[in-house]
């Protein structure tokens, strides 16, 4: 008797109890701030597939669309790459972290835990001064503006890569089968070289034309770079939308031209490697 009253004691406590609150929650943020709270179901290649937590239907994301995931157990168990780049875009910078209560703190110098459990934010905020704070409850860290060493970076490849572009494209359509490989790719290059004829630069009249050009519109791009990253606030770097359910001030998202090829290739290699045969031709190129 004492047995059988025990298993209906546990029998009822599980059907008054509230399932929910043992489940693991997770939360996806997208690259503009805008979140999912819902149960990962599971992650793949490309996909991310989850129920909502207001739904019994399997949803899904592509995984180039989230920006990071993480559970209420603060464990970020899944991040993007321009996650991982605007933190180290952040490292070593001084400016003003702004948390989700509402609190600022002035810092000199920022370090980040790489360890995604209980993830940290260390700032420096004086001599022999720092503190602690999660980074799930920060909602913004405002930097200096020396992160435009980015924009002029990206301004000057710009335009440098146009111009090898433009290069390229005009010795395909002015090639010549009557002469030497060599001497036609130098005649094109050689226009975006300074004349310095005492070391053999641009003796020929008319050579170097594209010189002048290709000096003025480096820094032209480059201020064009800069402007553009100081008008859409690319110092400002957003954690945690979630506590006042809105988006971020800005789209996270990084562009990167090496990135984008990258991630191209890793697709295109993704899909040959379904079959058993382009499997094996991947494999001899590893």
């Amino acid at each position: 008797m004492k047995h059988f009253s025990s298993i209906f004691l546990f029998v009822f406590s599980y059907l008054l109890s509230d399932t929910t609150t043992t489940d693991v929650i997770h939360i996806v943020i997208d690259h503009n701030g805008n979140t999912t709270e819902c149960f990962v179901d599971s992650i793949g290649y490309q996909y991310v597939y989850f129920i909502s937590r207001d739904s019994v239907d399997t949803d899904s994301m592509k995984l180039k669309n989230a920006y990071y995931i993480y559970s209420d157990y603060n464990r970020i168990f899944h991040h993007s790459w321009s996650f991982e780049e605007n933190i180290k875009r952040i490292e070593n910078r001084t400016g003003k972290a702004y948390t989700i209560d509402g609190d600022t703190l002035d810092f000199i110098d920022v370090k980040f835990d790489k360890d995604m459990i209980n993830p940290e934010v260390l700032f420096i905020t004086g001599p022999g001064k720092s503190k602690y704070i999660s980074m799930f409850d920060l909602e913004k860290i405002e930097t200096d503006f020396s992160i435009m060493t980015y924009s002029v970076e990206r301004g000057f490849f710009y335009s440098f890569y146009a111009f090898l572009v433009a290069a390229t494209f005009e010795i395909v359509a002015s090639w010549d089968n009557e002469r030497r490989m060599v001497p036609q790719i130098w005649d094109q290059y050689d226009d975006l070289l300074p004349k310095i004829s005492i070391i053999g630069l641009n003796k020929q009249k008319g050579n170097g034309v594209a010189y002048e050009s290709f000096t003025s519109l480096i820094p032209l791009t480059i201020l064009i770079s800069m402007s553009y990253d100081i008008y859409k606030e690319k110092n400002k770097f957003y954690f945690s939308p979630v506590y006042e359910k809105r988006e971020y001030g800005r789209n996270m998202h990084v562009f990167s031209l090496k990135q984008l090829v990258r991630n191209t290739l890793d697709e295109i290699i993704y899909k040959v490697e379904k079959n058993s045969f382009g499997k094996k031709v991947v494999g001899w190129f590893r």
